[in-house]
Parts: C-alpha cells; structure tokens; sequence
C-alpha cells in the first residue's frame, strides 16, 4: 500500500520505520506552504490523506474533510488527521465517452447544472483517479477548470491506488444553470520516449469519487424549474423510482411511461435508470409517486398536506428520508395527462447558464449537421493547439440524420490547417479515425518541417453511422532525439494544429434503411412518428421486467429528443401490424419471435439455460458490487455490472450423435464390398470413374455457385456467444415502417434489467447497428451484425437528387448486385448492337454491277 506521506512523487523504497515517523509528524503538524489541491491517496476507495504541493496562486491551504463514504465500496479512512464530518457530493453525469485520460494530452468536459443558490456558495471540485504506473508525477499534471476559469495542477501520482483531490472553485465563476466543467492531463512516460510508450499513459477518473462538494442543504433541489440539478448517482446515473399503490393496469402503465420520459427531457437527462418499487431514500435521484393522498399517507416520509392544492404535478424537495420526489395526485388518465403537460412544458424552457456551458451542452451529442456544408472545427469546440510531445490527438463529434445511408456514394473532405516542425522522421504522419476505425492518412514528409492549409483528406462516408460519429485526428511525430531520451526534446513544439480546420460534407441520401439498429438509437426511427402507435410488449410484466422496458423506452426518448407514445401489451409480438418493441427474458419469448430478428432460438436457449433463473435485484446499484482497481485499469464503464447472483452460463455440451439405421449401414458393407470386388483395370471401370468425376465436379460447381448466391441475399446465421448478456435484434416482416420488430432479450430479468442499464450508457448505446447487437454487460462491449436483406423507405419528399444518391447507396453496399447488373447490362448491349447492325457491311453495299465485274476478274 502506498504510504500517505508525499509531495508530488511516490516513496519508492521505505527507509526505517523511525525516519518514516519523523517525516510524517513533520508533514502533518509542521507548517505548511502553500497548496494548491487537497488530496487523500489509497487502495480501491481512498484511504489515506496526502499532503498537496505547491499552489502557483497561493492560495491558502485547509486540511481537507473527510470524502463523502463510497456507496459502492469501503468507508474511507484517513491517516494521521482528525476526520470532518463528510460533505455532501454530487457526482458529474454520465457523458458519451470514456472516463479515461489517454495519451500525453486530454481533456474531459461535462455540463453541469447547479441552482441560483448553489451557484452562490463556495464549492469544491473533487476529482478522483486512478493512474497507470508509467506516469512520471515530476513531468506529468492534471488539471481542472470550471467555465475556462483554471482552478488548480496537481501532479499525477497514483499508480496503484485511487487518488482523491479537491480544488476551491472561486466565487463568481459558477452561473446558474448549466457550466462547463473540464479535467485535463499532461502526461509523460518514465523511463520511454519513444511515441509507442504514449500509448501506455493513461488516468483513468473514477465516477464515484469525483464531484462537486456543497454544504450541508445546499445541494437539495427545490423547484420543478431545476430539475437538471437532481442529483445523479455515483455512476452517473438518474434512478428515477415509480411508486405506485395498488395495481395498475397497461393503460395506467403507458401513461406512467410517457411521463417518465417527459421527467428525463425536461431534466435533459444523458442516462436514466427506471425502477418500480418503495420510495428512493437519496440522496441522489428521483421519486415518482402516483396515488391520491388517502393512498400515500401510509407512506412515511411524505406529508399529506404537501399533496394537496389543486397542483397537476407536485415537488417536494430531497429530505434526509428521501430523494426529491414527484407527485401526481391521482393515478387516473385525466391526472396522468394532466401531469405529462406540466412537464412538457417544463422541457421546453430555453437551457440557461454560462455561455461555456451552454456550448458544451449543444455539442454533448455532437454537432447537428444535414450534410451539404462546410463547417470549420471552431464550431466543434476545437481550440488551436501547439503540441510538443510525439503523439497528437483531438477529435470532435458529428450528429448526422437518423434516416442517414451511410455509404460510398460520396466521400467527406477534412482539410487540415496547421504545421509540422523541422527533423521528424519519415514515419510522422496524421491518420484520421471515424467512430474508431482508420479512413484516411497523409505523410508529413518535409524534413525541414513545413506549414499547410487546404491538405484535403478524403474520408469515406461508408465509416460514418446515423446519429453521433467521434471524428479524431492523430498526428505521429517521431524524431531522432526520442531514441536518446534528450533533455528538452519533449518541449520543442512539434506541431501546430489550427481550428479553422475545415470538414466538408457532401449531400446525405435520405432514407430509412431497415433492419438497422443505428436509426433506432440515434432517433428512435421508426417509433418515433410512426403512422400507427408503436408497441411495447412485455410478455412477463414482473418487476425487473417492466423496468427494463421503462428504462429503454425512456433512453429511446432522449434519443429521439420527444416522448414516444408506446401502447403497452403483453400479447403476441406477431399479432398485429404496427412498430413494435419486446423486451423479456429469452425464456419467455416464442422461438417464433426470436427467427424474425435473425436469433436461432434453439442457439439462445442452449446458452443460456445455466441462466434462466437469476436472483432479484434490490435497486440498480445492487448490480454493482463496487468499482474496483481492476474495472478501473480496463476502462469498464461504471453502469456495466451484473447481479452478484447472476452466473456465467456454461458452454453447450457436445451434441448427442445419432444412431445408425441398420439397413443404411447393410446398403453400405454391400456397397464397399461389390467395389473392391470389380476388375478395376477394365475400360468399363475406368469410363464409369471418368463420367462420375465429372459428374461431382459439375455439382460441387453448382452447388459452390448456388450457396454463394444465396449468401448475397440471405443473412447468415448469428453466433450468439456464451458470455452474452444482452441480445438485440431487429428484423422487418413487410414492406414498410409498421412491420418493423425490435426485441431486447436477455437470460432472466435481473440480468434483462441490468443489462437494459449497461446498455443505456451513452457510450455502449451508440454502438448499436446493424441487425443484431450483442452485449456483455460486465464490461460493455458490444458485437454488431450487419444484414444482407435490407430494406430502403424514403422518409423525405421525393427528389431526382435524393433517389440517385439512395441507388448509388444501395449499389455501393450490394457490390455483386452491381457486378451481375453491370454483366447483364454488357449483354443487352452486344445483342442489341448485333441486332442493329445485322444486314449492314460488304454483302449489302457492294452494287451488282461491281459484283459481276469481280467474278469476272477471278475466271
């Protein structure tokens, strides 16, 4: 365990106790200089303080209180201090990236909402991190801001355990409503200079020990106006907890669920988390109750009298019983709807706050664009940048239609502006990622360095997706002077980067291209808009079951940017023809369901018949045992867990083989015995092998050809593996919108409910594409599988422009079509020439006349 004594570098080989002693009393009780962020240092969950550097501004330092005890982990303990009284923390929300610091340089940002009151009092800023051990603390600096306002540096020191720092936020620079808060890193390698040891700096921020800190009764939100500020839970995550008393029906149901969904846009939510249950205790989160007042009062910690005044929806701010909770006086339609309206309402009030948060919070999705412009990368919020290390990154984020046809009928065009110093080695190079994977990359060949503008790099539109693309830009700059380690070759600018960096999109065809997950995701296509009422079926409308279903259709919403209206049922999802939506465990789906989004049901039932029955969970954070050094070191998204009872499915055991027929193997010895009684130098013999030859060949030929046809068309079969927790899938019965199915199904419903979480991570609910998404909710990876079948449905009004670049689309993505196409057009072509042309040459023109005289010449 790392010892709680240090001043910017870790102790490295302990000396003798008694020196150990004589350094702590003195760092503890001697006077200190002063600090520029309070720390506390250990192993999981912080467990002991240690001392902080110097502070550049001096501002004077405190001793640090005690951090708020983790939810999902051990009391922290300090070390040599009297412990504080904890403080309330509000932890930051989730965000659609990593939590990870990568590289020499990078930056993470959330928008965050506090109150008019919470912005006048003095908060803190506390960051917790975990960093990997090639991270030198003497050259290497994290660093936090609030609306461009620099708060304080620290170095980063906290190779094998979470580091914990807090950072005074001056008065006035909080606004009321949304600010931008930022945590950045430099970081340097040990012992390597080479650009292949950036790869391994990494500072990874814990979630549930980073927030801001506000006094005791400050961070209580207490009107509906700020429901943004409702505190979310150390994952990120807005619980939001419908109680209810009695037993409503669908109808009461679906009704609940659009007013769930209208609680998440009003408080522009990026993640929530629905359950069914007793009130939420707090403090994060949000209650949901439903009921008339003679109903609730056998609910403790609720006053009769605040429900009652004639309100259509009530709020009553958090309490040391319970979170913030929502009442609606009344669980009839009337009420339901009435409720609904206050809120929408609610959600269309303009956003308030700093002009850096504000600007932060229109680009957390991205940077809405409809193609045919050319934006320069200032809109993004890229900044200009002179970078001095080996390995430069930035990237930005494009929000592109959900009826998007990502294909090459087009290419997009980023031209670079910036510059490159002199002496990199002939590797240095910029390579551009779309959503991860590499498109495009350009030489920075001049030795003696160079300035450029207008360096076209073409990226492929095939690489882009419908809804948010991550666009990053990473420039190599290797040199001589990295192979010696030279003192000062990390500080000469290597490379100059400029935001008036320029990306050019070209005209998007507009279409729905079905089955295609990504349309779902990104807008809630075809749901959302739908000529008829999309469908939630829920076959076994138990509680995780139906918590599920309301956290996905909440997270389809937020998607969509507007409540979708889902009749609920528990039918047959084949019935009727409408847009529909399952989601129930895999057993209580019909095999018939799980074909026609392209499951083998007979696959998904051997693979998780280990996991049919599972354990109830008592809440989402019951999913989470704790975040522990390791998820934190692989860079696990904090949402994905699941249940400590849910186990692991074993692998399907060898198939039985089955038995002979008798009179089959008979048939056989005769046959083998009546060939090797043959006379086999006979011309008979060897006739016969000859005509069989070619007979097999001829029908492996056909057959080759017939099954690669057929593979052109038709989807192949899904390998679902064993270690899949999620599986969604998508599939289309007709020829439009309304026979679209969507089914989320996983082993039982606490893995179903646990699961529906992961998955509406921003991060993991952003890769869904294709036909069918595969997920493993212990680290939130995800499979996709494209389809062959797809389906092509204008969504716009027909235009010449948008039909030729839905054909040349449809084309790029169907090459052999194109091929077979292009092969019957050439055939056409010379049958139609050689009809044109029969009758016309020699024969036809030469006259009679000189035709006899030609005979007459050859007598």
């Amino acid at each position: 365990m790392h010892s709680p004594l240090g001043l910017g570098g870790a102790i490295r080989q302990p000396r003798a106790a008694g020196v150990l002693a004589l350094l702590a009393a003195h760092l503890v009780l001697g006077p200190i200089t002063s600090a520029q962020a309070q720390s506390f240092l250990g192993r999981g969950a912080p467990q002991a303080l240690a001392m902080p550097g110097e502070e550049p501004n001096g501002v004077s330092p405190r001793r640090a209180d005690a951090p708020k005890p983790n939810p999902l982990g051990p009391a922290p303990q300090t070390a040599g201090t009297q412990t504080a009284a904890p403080l309330p923390q509000r932890p930051l929300p989730a965000i659609g990236e990593s939590l990870r610091l990568s590289g020499e340089e990078s930056t993470l940002q959330w928008p965050v909402f506090v109150t008019a009151e919470q912005a006048r009092e003095r908060l803190r800023l506390r960051v917790g991190y975990l960093a990997a051990i090639s991270v030198v603390p003497e050259a290497s600096v994290l660093t936090a801001s609030v609306n461009d306002v620099v708060l304080g540096r620290t170095p980063i020191n906290a190779p094998g355990a979470v580091r914990v720092i807090e950072f005074e936020i001056p008065a006035n620079v909080l606004r009321p409503g949304y600010n931008a808060v930022a945590i950045s890193a430099v970081q340097r390698h040990r012992v390597d200079c080479s650009m292949q040891a950036t790869y391994e700096l990494w500072t990874q921020i814990d979630p549930t020990w980073t927030g801001l800190v506000m006094p005791a009764g400050v961070e209580a939100v207490r009107a509906l106006r700020d429901l943004p500020a409702v505190t979310p839970d150390a994952r990120g995550i807005v619980p939001i907890r419908v109680v209810l008393r009695g037993k409503p029906g669908f109808a009461t149901f679906e009704k609940i669920i659009s007013a769930v969904q209208r609680i998440a846009l009003a408080g522009r939510y990026a993640h929530v988390a629905v359950e069914f249950g007793a009130p939420h205790k707090g403090p994060d989160g949000l209650n949901l109750v439903i009921g008339a007042p003679d109903e609730l009062r056998e609910l403790s910690g609720f006053d009769p009298a605040q429900m009652i005044g004639g309100q259509a929806l009530a709020f009553l701010p958090a309490t040391a019983e319970r979170a913030a909770t929502l009442i609606v006086p009344g669980s009839g339609p009337a009420e339901l709807d009435a409720a609904s309206a206050v809120l929408t309402a609610t959600a269309a009030h303009e956003a308030t706050g700093s002009q850096q948060g504000l600007r932060l919070l229109a680009l957390s999705r991205g940077l809405e664009t409809k193609g045919g412009e050319t934006l320069p990368l200032s809109h993004f919020g890229v900044q200009n940048r002179e970078f001095a290390g080996r390995l430069f990154r930035t990237g930005f984020d494009v929000s592109l239609p959900a009826d998007f046809i990502p294909a090459d009928y087009a290419k997009a065009a980023l031209a670079l502006a910036g510059g490159y110093a002199a002496g990199l080695d002939l590797g240095a190079q910029v390579i551009i990622d779309v959503n991860g994977r590499n498109v495009a990359s350009n030489a920075l060949p001049r030795s003696d360095g160079d300035v450029f503008r207008n360096a076209v790099m073409p990226l492929p539109l095939s690489r882009w997706r419908p809804g948010r693309n991550h666009v990053e830009i990473t420039a190599l700059l290797p040199s001589a002077a990295d192979r010696a380690c030279e003192d000062g070759s990390a500080e000469r600018k290597r490379f100059l980067f400029l935001n008036d960096t320029t990306l050019t999109l070209p005209p998007l065809a507009r279409a729905l291209r079905l089955p295609d997950l990504a349309a779902t995701t990104s807008g809630g296509l075809p749901y959302a808009g739908a000529v008829h009422r999309p469908r939630l079926v829920v076959p076994t409308p138990d509680r995780e079951s139906m918590s599920a279903a309301a956290t996905i259709a909440v997270r389809m919403a937020i998607a969509a940017g507007r409540p979708i209206e889902f009749e609920l049922g528990n039918e047959s999802a084949l019935q009727r023809r409408t847009p529909t939506v399952v989601v129930a465990p895999a057993r209580a789906l019909d095999p018939e369901v799980l074909r026609a989004v392209g499951l083998d049901a007979e696959q998904i039932r051997k693979i998780w018949e280990g996991r049919a029955t599972g354990t109830s969970t008592s809440g989402p954070l019951a999913a989470i045992p704790g975040i522990s050094i390791d998820r934190l070191r692989n860079d696990v998204p904090p949402a994905c867990a699941l249940p400590v009872s849910a186990s692991r499915s074993a692998q399907p055991g060898p198939r039985r083989m089955r038995g002979t027929d008798p009179d089959v193997e008979t048939r056989d010895l005769v046959s083998s015995w009546t060939t090797a009684l043959r006379t086999r130098d006979s011309v008979a013999y060897r006739v016969s092998g000859i005509v069989t030859g070619i007979h097999g060949a001829a029908d492996e030929a056909i057959a080759t050809a017939t099954q690669w046809m057929t593979d052109q068309v038709r989807d192949q079969p899904v390998a679902v593996s064993a270690r899949a927790s999620m599986v969604v899938g998508q599939g289309v019965a007709g020829r439009d919108p309304d026979s679209v199915l969507t089914v989320f199904t996983a082993p039982n419903s606490a893995i179903l409910q646990a699961a529906a979480i992961c998955l509406g991570t921003p991060a993991v609910w952003g890769q869904l594409q294709g036909r069918v998404a595969v997920l493993d909710a212990n680290n939130g990876s995800v499979t996709t599988f494209t389809s062959n079948q797809t389906q092509i449905l204008e969504t716009v009004p027909r235009t010449f422009e948008n039909t030729r670049l839905m054909l040349a689309g449809w084309f790029s993505t169907n090459p052999n079509t194109f091929v077979l196409v292009l092969f019957v057009a050439a055939i056409i072509l010379g049958l139609s020439t050689q009809a044109m042309l029969r009758g016309v040459g020699r024969a036809g023109t030469v006259p009679p006349a000189a035709d006899r005289a030609d005979r007459e010449l050859d007598r």
